[in-house]
C-alpha cells in the first residue's frame, strides 16, 4: 500500500481475494464456523451500505461510498475464511513487511524533502512552514498527512515493541540500531506533519495499554508522556502553533477572514450535530450526506466553507448521517469486538491498534478513503484471525493436558 501506486493496489487486492476464494473451494471440508461468524459480523456493515444504496438514487456519491466500503466484504471474506488462521509467526512477518514499507517510503520522502527545504529556506515564512511541509509530503507520496501519520505511528509502536524484527535477527545490537533508526526517522516525519489527532491517539493508547499491563509503569508512562507533550508544544513552534490554533479558533462566520483547520472543524462539527439531531433514526441516505452538510455550511456565509465540500471529519458522525442509529450501533459492535475479551499481556498490540483507531476516528473520516479503510480492515482482520489462532492453540494445549491427566489416572 505504501510502495505501489493507488492504481496498482486494487489489482493486488483482487488477485489476493480470488486466490483466497479458490483456496476455500480446494478445502471445502474444514470447519470454519467460528471464522464464518466473524466474517459475517464484519461484512454485515457492507450489506447495510448495499441496502441503503439500493434505496438511493444511484448517484456518484452513493456509488463511491459503496465502492469504498467494499473492503468490509472483500478483506474478511478472503482473510478470515482461509483454511488456517494467521499464526503468530505469520503476523510478525506481516508486521515486519509493513515496517519496511514505512521505512522505504519515509526514506524516499526525506530524500525529496531536504533538498526542497534547502532551496526554499530563505523564502519560507515561519507561519507557512507546517502547511508547506504537509502539502509537499502529500504531493510527493499521494497520501494525506493524517493517514501517513497513522501508518508511521503504528509502525513506531511495532518497532518499539520488537514486532517482526526478531524473525530475521536475534542480535541485540542490530535490533537496537534498527529501533533507533526507525523511531527517529518516522518520528521526525510525524512531528513535521503535526497531525494532532493521530499524535494524541498514539500517546493515549500507549499509556492506556501500559497501564493495563502494569499500573505503576502506566503511571510512569503517563508522566513521561505529559512532560514530552508539554515540552513539544512549548519548544517546537510547528507543534505549538497547531495546538494554539485549536484553543484560539472560533466557528466560521461571514466576517471570518482567517480560515484554518481548527475553525473549519468547529463549524463542520456544529453542522454535523445539527443534521444528526434531525435525522438520527435513519440518517439522510448515501446520496444526501454531502448535500446536507453543504446546505448547512451555506448558512455561515463563508465561501471557503461552502465551496470545498468538507465531509463531517468524524467517522462516527459520518456513519450516523449515512445509515442512521442502527447502522451506527452495528459499526460500534464491529469496532469493539473482541475488544473486551482481550487481555493486555497476550493482546497488547491488538488493544493498542483498537484504541488508536477508535480515537483517530473522532477527527477524520478514515473509512471514506481507500488509504484508511484498507489499512483498518486488513489489520483488524489480521488481528482477529490471530486471536482465533491463539484461542485454538490454548484449547489444543488444554486438551492435551486433559488427555495426559486421564492417562495418568488410568495407570
Amino acid at each position: 500500500m505504501l510502495v505501489f501506486s493507488r492504481k496498482a493496489t486494487p489489482y493486488f487486492i483482487g488477485f489476493w481475494f480470488l486466490s483466497s476464494i479458490y483456496d476455500h473451494f480446494q478445502h471445502p471440508n474444514f470447519s470454519f464456523r467460528i471464522n464464518l461468524k466473524w466474517t459475517l459480523l464484519i461484512t454485515s456493515l457492507f450489506i447495510v451500505y448495499l441496502v441503503f444504496y439500493l434505496f438511493s438514487d444511484f448517484s456518484k456519491e452513493a456509488s463511491k461510498a459503496l465502492e469504498i466500503k467494499a473492503s468490509f466484504l472483500v478483506v474478511p471474506s478472503a482473510l478470515l475464511l482461509r483454511k488456517k488462521q494467521i499464526s503468530k509467526k505469520e503476523l510478525q512477518l506481516i508486521f515486519l513487511s509493513f515496517q519496511v514499507a514505512c521505512l522505504c517510503s519515509a526514506t524516499y520522502l526525506i530524500s525529496k524533502l531536504v533538498p526542497a527545504l534547502l532551496n526554499q529556506w530563505n523564502s519560507l515564512k515561519p507561519e507557512e512552514f507546517t502547511y508547506a511541509i504537509r502539502t509537499f509530503m502529500e504531493n510527493t507520496l499521494g497520501i494525506h498527512p493524517t493517514y501517513l501519520s497513522i501508518y508511521y505511528l503504528f509502525s513506531i509502536y511495532l518497532v518499539a515493541t520488537t514486532q517482526g524484527i526478531e524473525l530475521i535477527t536475534t542480535n541485540r545490537r542490530i535490533i537496537i540500531a534498527f529501533k533507533i533508526f526507525a523511531i527517529i526517522l518516522l518520528s521526525t516525519i510525524c512531528i513535521l506533519m503535526v497531525a494532532r489527532a493521530p499524535l494524541l491517539a498514539f500517546v493515549f493508547s500507549l499509556v492506556a495499554v501500559a497501564t493495563l499491563k502494569n499500573w505503576k509503569k502506566g503511571l510512569f508512562s503517563m508522566l513521561i508522556a505529559a512532560i514530552v507533550s508539554i515540552a513539544s508544544i512549548a519548544l517546537i513552534p510547528s507543534i505549538g502553533n497547531r495546538f494554539k490554533e485549536v484553543i484560539e479558533s472560533e466557528a466560521i462566520n461571514e466576517k471570518t477572514n482567517s480560515v484554518n483547520s481548527s475553525n473549519l472543524r468547529k463549524s463542520i462539527l456544529s453542522c454535523s450535530k445539527l443534521i444528526i439531531s434531525d435525522n438520527w433514526l435513519g440518517g439522510v441516505g448515501l446520496d444526501n450526506v454531502q448535500k446536507e452538510l453543504n446546505n448547512c455550511y451555506d448558512t455561515y456565509g463563508n465561501k471557503e466553507l461552502s465551496n470545498r465540500n468538507y465531509n463531517s471529519h468524524n467517522q462516527y458522525f459520518d456513519v450516523i448521517l449515512s445509515l442512521g442509529i442502527l447502522g451506527f450501533i452495528l459499526f460500534i459492535i464491529i469496532l469493539l469486538f473482541p475488544f473486551f475479551g482481550l487481555d493486555a499481556f497476550n493482546y497488547s498490540s491488538f488493544l493498542f491498534f483498537k484504541l488508536f483507531m477508535l480515537i483517530c476516528f473522532v477527527t477524520e473520516n478514515i473509512l471514506n478513503r481507500q488509504h484508511g479503510i484498507v489499512f483498518f480492515v486488513v489489520f483488524n482482520c489480521l488481528y482477529i484471525s490471530n486471536y482465533l489462532w491463539f484461542k485454538n492453540q490454548l484449547s489444543k494445549t488444554k486438551m492435551n493436558e486433559n488427555i495426559f491427566l486421564e492417562s495418568l489416572d488410568n495407570q
